[in-house]
């Protein structure tokens, strides 16, 4: 399978993406579970596909450098795939609405998504425990996502498109 290559101007925009990730998600940690990585993956993946992997891992090498590597960590390094493999199966439908739903989604399910650790370290209860404490954050965290896409999906694929030079031209 031959490597997909990758521009100059992919690189700065994919750069500029993964440094939008990490300082979106820093200046938004103190409001709970609201974040612009959904929303940015949907965006990235949208118009690059599978090349959304090298944002999404240098954010969460750069989380894990500012907030330690713990237990969440290990959540951080297979989460955002799974949310990159839904974006590349529904881009084709070209939604904003279905974006939305799927980010909303993907923020109800966050918690349940992240507690295999949890469950693997302290058994059921510590696991169900685990997701029980995070439903309202959860609940919070799928109508930010959900709010957010649906404001600003359409906008930022036609940005980032014009910036790549993939605007369609009338």
């Amino acid at each position: 399978m031959k490597k997909p290559r990758m521009t100059a101007r992919e690189l700065a925009i994919l750069s500029m993406l993964a440094a939008m990730m990490i300082a979106g998600q820093v200046a938004l940690s103190p409001i709970p579970n609201i974040e612009p990585v959904s929303l940015l993956i949907l965006v990235t993946g949208t118009v690059y596909g599978w090349k959304t992997l090298y944002p999404i891992y240098v954010f969460v090498l750069v989380e894990g450098l500012i907030y330690g590597m713990g237990l969440w960590f290990i959540s951080y390094l297979y989460i955002w795939l799974i949310l990159l493999v839904a974006v590349i199966l529904l881009r084709r439908y070209d939604s904003p609405l279905l974006m939305a739903l799927l980010s909303g989604f993907f923020g109800l399910l966050f918690g349940t998504i992240t507690s295999p650790a949890t469950f693997i370290i302290g058994g059921w209860r510590m696991g169900l425990a685990y997701i029980a404490r995070g439903l309202l954050y959860d609940v919070i965290h799928c109508g930010g996502n959900f709010v957010i896409a649906l404001l600003l999906y359409r906008p930022l694929v036609a940005l980032v498109r014009k910036l790549d030079g993939r605007e369609i031209q009338s």
